[in-house]
C-alpha cells in the first residue's frame, strides 16, 4: 500500500473500516509539551489503514497491544494549565537537571494523563498497561472487536500498535584471568582487570586519574534484568548508590530473576551494568564506577513475548522523575515500523528519547546488530539528540554487525563508537564469573559511562554540550560519516572540549617563536596559558619564545558560562638540540679499547639507532657494543646490521616498557660503549676513525611521539698511545727498572710491556735475547739508544 505523508507531520494510522486519527505536527508537538501550557489535538476523520490494521491484528487474534493517544489533558487555557501545575511536584534533583536546559519548572509533559479518559477505555474493554505523561497516552490490551469503539471515543486522537522486537542474541565468550596481561601497578592506580583495554581505547583512565569516577551523577539503565548479587555491584549496594529499581514487566520493585522468568532473563541487563559500572579492584570497572544507578527491568526475553515499547517509555518517564541524568539502553523497536519511519519523530520511543534529551536528559542507545547495510539503524537510535553508539573492535574497526545511518530524514548516524567486540563483563551464571560479549548493546554503556564522568567534570553543561564534546572528541569528528559516526570517543578529548588552541610551530629546532591563537569554541573573555617551561600569558592570542630545546606541553584555560575549562595538550610544542657525539680515546697498541658513544636528547626516548663506519687503517677492531652509563637500565643493545668487509655496522638500543621509568629521560651522556681491539704492532700516533654515518642507514632517535634523526659532529679517532722504545712501565724515562721487566718477561714469563713497541730495543716489531742485550749495552756500555739497529 502507498504511504500517505504530510511534511514533517504525525503519519496517519487507521485500524478499522472507520477509524478516527489525527495527524499531529512533530515540531510544534515536541515544543509544546515542554512548555508550561495547555495543547490540544483535534481528531480528524480518516479512512481505512490496511497496514496498521495487519499490524494489529497479527499480534494477537483476539486482542490487540495498543497506544491510545488522548487529545488533551483536561486544560484548555493557560490559567487552568496554571492552576494544575501548582499540584505538580517535580522532584529537586530533576530540577537541577532541567535547569540545564531551562525547564525547572512544570511544563505540559508533567500534567498527569486525565484519569476518566483511560477510565473510559477500560468500561470500553481495554486492559490498562501503562501510562506516558510525556505522549498523553496509555498502553492497553484491546479486543479488536473494540478498536473501533475506543476509536470514537471523544477524547482519543489516534491508536497505534504498541511496537516490540525480538532480540538478537549476544554473542559471548568465557575469559580466565590467567589470560589477562597483568602490568605492575603503582600502589594507588586502579587495577581494571580484563576491562583494561576497552577502557584505555576510549581515554576512560584519563578521566580516572582527574578524580572522576562518576559520583553524584546517576546513571538509569533499562534491560532485562540484573543478577544484583554479583561481586561487581557489591561495592554500589554497600555504599546506598542503587537508588530505585523497578520491573516493569511484572509490576514490582524486584529487578533480579523472580519465578516466572527464565534463568537467563537477567543475562544482558547484568552485562550492560557491569560495563558502565562494574567496580571490583583486579576483576572489573565501568567508566562510572561511583555512580548512583537506577535500575529499570523492561524486556521480556520469553520467546512468547516480544520486548516492547511501552515497558521502555514507562521505565524512562519514572527514570526521569528519579533525576537520572544519563540514560543506558541497548534495544532498538523495529516490529512494524519501516525505514521510513525511522525520521526520530514517528516511533514512539524516538519521541520519548527526544523528550528526555529536551528534560536534561543524556540518552545513548545502540545502534543495532544488523549492519552493514545503510539505514539498518532502530527506533530509538533515530531520535534526536541523544547519543546512538556503534560497535568497534580493539583495532577500531567498526563490526560488521554493527548498524549503519542515516535516518530517514538524512541526519548521520551513530553518533560515536566504542569496544562492542569481546567487550569484557561480568557473568549472569556466578556471583564471581567474568566473560566477554559482543554487539552494540556491549559498546553503549561504555559511552554512557563516559558521559557521567563528562558530567561530574562539566556539572552545568546541558546534554546537548555533553553530547556535542563526546562527539566533536571522538577520532572521525573532522569527517563524520554513517558507519563510524563521529568516530571512537575520546574522555580526554571530550573533556578540554570548548576550548581549544593552534601554534604557528609545533616541530622544529631550539631556539624558536611561537605564536598561539585561541580557536575556543565557547565564548570566554579570559585566558591563561601555561607555555610548558613555567612561562605563562593572558592574552588571547599570546607569543612565547622558547630558547630551550624541550619537549613542553601546553595548556589553555577558559572561563565560560558553564564554568572553567581546560585543554591540555601533551608534547603540544618539540624543539629540538639534539646531538650524537663519538668521544676520542687513545690506547696502547694490542690493548683493548671503549669508545663513549654521547647522545644530548630533548625528547624522551625509547629507541636509538646508531650507525657507525671503522676507517681501513687495520689499526683497530670492533668486537662488541654495550650500553651506556645512561641506558644501563634498557631492554636491548644489539647489532641490527653488519659488514664486516666495508667496516659498517648499525646497533639498536631499545627500552624496557615494563621498567618503572620505559624511556631514557631528556639529558646528555654515554648511551653507548663501542669496544674495539687494537694492533699489537701498531706504531706510536698510529690511528683509525670512527664516523656515524655509513651510506645505508640513517641515526634516528625515536620518542612516544615522535622518530627524528639528531646532529652529528665531525669522526672521532682511536689513537696509539706514543711509546718510547724500552720504556716497558711507560714511566717516561729508561732505567734498571726496564731492563729487570725485560728480562723477567724475555725469561720467566713476567708481566709484558705496555705494548710491543715499548719492548721492542732493535727495532724489528719483535721482542726477544736480542733487545734485552741491546738494553744492557745501552744502560752499561753507552750503546746506541733502544729502537735503533
Amino acid at each position: 500500500m502507498t504511504k500517505r505523508w504530510m511534511p514533517g507531520c504525525y503519519r496517519l494510522f487507521f485500524v478499522t473500516a472507520i477509524l478516527l486519527s489525527v495527524s499531529i505536527c512533530h515540531a510544534t508537538t515536541q515544543l509544546s509539551i515542554l512548555e508550561p501550557q495547555p495543547l490540544v489535538i483535534s481528531k480528524t476523520d480518516i479512512g481505512v489503514g490496511q497496514a496498521t490494521f495487519e499490524s494489529l491484528r497479527l499480534v494477537n487474534a483476539e486482542s490487540a497491544r495498543v497506544w491510545v493517544f488522548f487529545t488533551d489533558k483536561g486544560v484548555f487555557t493557560k490559567q487552568e494549565f496554571d492552576n494544575q501545575a501548582t499540584s505538580i511536584t517535580v522532584p529537586e534533583r530533576s530540577l537541577k537537571r532541567r535547569a540545564k536546559v531551562n525547564k525547572d519548572i512544570v511544563v505540559f509533559a508533567d500534567l498527569p494523563v486525565v484519569q476518566e479518559y483511560i477510565d473510559q477505555v477500560i468500561l470500553t474493554g481495554g486492559e490498562l498497561r501503562h501510562i506516558s505523561r510525556w505522549l498523553n497516552a496509555a498502553s492497553f490490551d484491546i479486543p479488536t472487536t473494540k478498536l473501533a469503539d475506543v476509536a470514537s471515543l471523544p477524547h482519543v486522537a489516534e491508536l497505534r500498535s504498541v511496537a516490540g522486537y525480538k532480540r538478537k542474541p549476544v554473542e559471548i565468550g568465557q575469559i580466565r584471568f590467567d589470560d589477562i596481561d597483568q602490568k605492575s601497578l603503582s600502589p594507588d592506580a586502579l587495577n581494571y582487570g580484563g576491562a583494561a583495554a576497552q577502557l584505555e581505547q576510549i581515554s576512560i583512565p584519563f578521566g580516572h586519574n582527574q578524580g572522576l569516577d562518576g559520583s553524584g551523577v546517576t546513571l538509569a539503565i533499562l534491560d532485562t534484568g540484573y543478577r544484583k548479587s554479583h561481586e561487581a555491584f557489591a561495592n554500589h549496594y554497600a555504599e546506598g548508590r542503587v537508588l530505585a529499581e523497578r520491573d516493569f514487566i511484572f509490576d514490582d520493585d524486584e529487578t533480579a530473576n523472580e519465578p516466572e522468568d527464565w534463568g537467563n532473563q537477567w543475562n544482558h541487563g547484568t552485562y550492560i551494568w557491569s560495563v558502565s559500572g562494574g567496580f571490583l579492584d583486579g576483576s572489573i570497572y565501568g567508566p562510572a564506577y561511583r555512580a548512583n544507578f537506577i535500575l529499570c527491568k523492561t524486556e521480556d526475553i520469553r520467546s512468547e513475548t516480544q520486548v516492547e515499547e511501552d515497558n521502555w517509555v514507562a521505565a524512562m518517564e519514572w527514570a526521569d522523575s528519579l533525576g537520572a541524568d544519563v540514560l543506558t539502553s541497548s534495544l532498538g523497536y523495529s516490529d512494524w515500523y519501516t525505514y521510513e519511519d525511522y525520521d526520530g519523530l514517528t516511533a514512539v520511543t524516538s519521541a520519548a528519547a527526544s523528550t528526555a534529551a529536551g528534560l536534561g536528559i543524556v540518552v545513548c542507545n545502540s545502534a543495532g546488530n544488523s549492519g552493514p547495510g545503510a539505514g539498518t539503524i532502530t527506533p530509538p537510535a533515530d531520535a534526536f539528540d541523544i547519543l546512538c553508539v556503534g560497535n568497534v573492535n580493539s583495532s577500531g574497526t567498526i563490526s560488521t554487525s554493527s548498524s549503519h545511518g542515516p535516518t530517514y530524514d538524512g541526519r548521520i548516524k551513530p553518533e560515536v563508537c566504542a569496544l562492542g567486540t569481546n567487550t569484557f563483563c561480568a557473568s549472569p551464571s556466578s556471583d564471581a564469573g567474568y566473560q566477554v560479549a559482543s554487539g552494540t548493546s556491549l559498546s553503549t554503556p561504555l559511552v554512557a559511562g563516559a558521559a557521567c564522568l563528562l558530567i561530574q567534570a562539566r556539572p552545568e553543561f546541558p546534554p546537548t554540550l555533553i553530547r556535542q564534546a563526546l562527539m566533536d572528541g571522538a577520532d572521525n569528528a573532522s569527517d563524520p560519516n554513517n558507519t563510524y559516526g563521529w568516530g571512537i570517543m575520546n574522555l580526554e578529548e571530550a573533556l578540554g572540549w570548548g576550548a581549544n588552541f593552534s601554534g604557528d610551530l609545533n616541530f622544529g629546532e631550539a631556539p624558536a617563536m611561537v605564536t598561539f591563537t585561541d580557536q575556543s569554541t565557547l565564548e570566554t573573555t579570559t585566558w591563561v596559558w601555561s607555555f610548558g617551561d613555567g612561562d605563562s600569558s593572558f592574552v588571547q592570542n599570546p607569543s612565547h619564545y622558547y630558547d630551550e630545546p624541550g619537549l613542553f606541553d601546553v595548556s589553555l584555560t577558559i572561563d565560560t558560562e558553564w564554568g572553567p575549562i581546560t585543554r591540555n595538550e601533551m608534547a603540544f610544542i618539540i624543539l629540538l638540540g639534539d646531538t650524537v657525539t663519538f668521544a676520542s680515546d687513545s690506547a696502547f697498541a694490542g690493548q683493548p679499547v671503549a669508545m663513549s658513544v654521547n647522545i644530548r636528547n630533548s625528547q624522551p626516548l625509547t629507541r636509538i639507532q646508531i650507525p657507525f663506519t671503522i676507517g681501513a687503517s687495520g689499526v683497530i677492531d670492533m668486537d662488541s657494543v654495550t650500553f651506556g652509563e645512561r641506558t644501563i637500565d634498557f631492554d636491548t643493545v644489539r647489532i641490527i646490521a653488519s659488514d664486516p668487509w666495508s667496516s659498517k655496522w648499525v646497533v639498536e638500543l631499545m627500552a624496557d616498557p615494563d621498567a618503572p621509568t620505559p624511556y631514557l629521560p631528556a639529558g646528555s651522556g654515554e648511551v653507548m660503549q663501542i669496544h674495539f681491539s687494537t694492533d699489537p704492532i701498531a706504531l706510536s700516533g698510529e690511528s683509525d676513525y670512527v664516523d656515524s654515518t655509513n651510506g645505508s642507514h640513517q641515526m634516528s632517535l625515536t620518542s612516544p611521539q615522535i622518530n627524528y634523526e639528531p646532529q652529528r659532529f665531525d669522526p672521532a679517532t682511536i689513537s696509539m698511545i706514543h711509546v718510547i722504545s724500552g720504556d716497558l712501565d711507560y714511566s717516561l724515562s729508561i732505567n734498571i727498572g726496564d731492563l729487570t721487566h725485560l728480562v723477567a718477561y724475555v725469561f720467566t714469563g713476567g708481566a709484558p710491556p705496555v705494548c710491543t713497541e715499548a719492548g721492542d730495543c732493535t727495532g724489528d716489531m719483535t721482542i726477544n735475547v736480542a733487545d734485552v742485550t741491546h738494553l744492557v749495552t745501552y744502560l752499561f756500555q753507552g750503546g746506541p739508544p733502544p729502537g735503533t739497529p
